[in-house]
C-alpha cells in the first residue's frame, strides 16, 4: 500500500480537502510511471465500495477523480443517468455505477470518476476506500463472492488479492459499452 493508502487508513481526522489533494498528487504520479504488465512493475488501482462490496478500478481507465461535485439532474429514460456535471470545462454525463453493476441506485454518490474515453462520461459511487499499487502477482482471475457474481459479473474479469482481502476489478471498458448500448437502444425507441 502506498503513502496515500496508509494516510487514508491511518488518519480518519484528515480533511476531505487534504485527502483530495493527496489523491490528486498520487493520481498524477501514476501516469508518470510505466503501466504494469508481465514485467513485475506495479499497477495502480482505486478501491471503492458499492452496497457493502469492495471493488477496484484501474487508474489507467480513468482521467480524474472528484469528490463532492454538484450533479445537475437530467430527465432521462435511462435510470442509471444521474445527470450532468462539469469537469475541466467539459459538460459530462454522470451515471450511477451501482445501478450499472446491478445494485440499487445510490442515494447521493459522493465520488465521481471521469473515464478515459474520447467522449466525456463519468461514473459516480458512494465510498472511495484506498489507492493500491499492486504487482501482477497480486492479480488473479477469481475471488468473486456470489452477490458480486450475480450483480456485476459481466464487468468483472480479474481480482486483486491484498492483505487477505479480495477486490474484484471492474472493467470500465465493458461498463462504457453497456452505457453506449443503452443509449443506442433509447435512441432507436424514440425514433419509432
Amino acid at each position: 500500500m502506498n503513502t496515500v493508502g496508509k494516510t487514508i487508513a491511518g488518519d480518519a481526522s484528515q480533511t476531505n480537502e487534504q485527502l483530495l489533494h493527496a489523491l490528486r498528487e498520487d493520481f498524477d504520479l501514476a501516469f508518470s510511471r510505466e503501466p504494469g504488465g508481465g514485467n513485475g512493475q506495479a499497477e495502480n488501482f482505486l478501491v471503492l465500495e458499492i452496497a457493502g462490496d469492495a471493488y477496484a478500478l484501474r487508474v489507467t481507465q480513468i482521467s480524474g477523480l472528484f469528490a463532492g461535485r454538484s450533479i445537475t439532474p437530467l430527465p432521462s429514460s435511462l435510470p442509471e443517468l444521474i445527470g450532468l456535471a462539469g469537469f475541466r470545462a467539459q459538460v459530462t454525463p454522470v451515471y450511477d455505477l451501482a445501478s450499472l453493476l446491478g445494485y440499487a441506485q445510490a442515494k447521493a454518490p459522493k465520488w465521481i470518476a471521469v473515464l478515459s474515453h474520447h467522449t466525456p462520461v463519468a461514473v459516480a459511487f458512494d465510498e472511495f476506500l484506498v489507492h493500491l499499487s499492486v504487482t501482477p502477482e497480486q492479480i488473479t482471475g477469481s475471488g468473486l463472492r456470489p452477490s458480486q457474481e450475480r450483480t456485476a459479473g459481466s464487468h468483472l474479469h480479474d481480482a486483486i488479492q491484498e492483505n487477505g482481502r479480495i477486490f474484484p476489478i471492474i472493467d470500465l471498458q465493458t461498463v462504457l459499452q453497456e452505457i453506449q448500448q443503452r443509449v443506442d437502444a433509447t435512441r432507436s425507441i424514440k425514433e419509432r
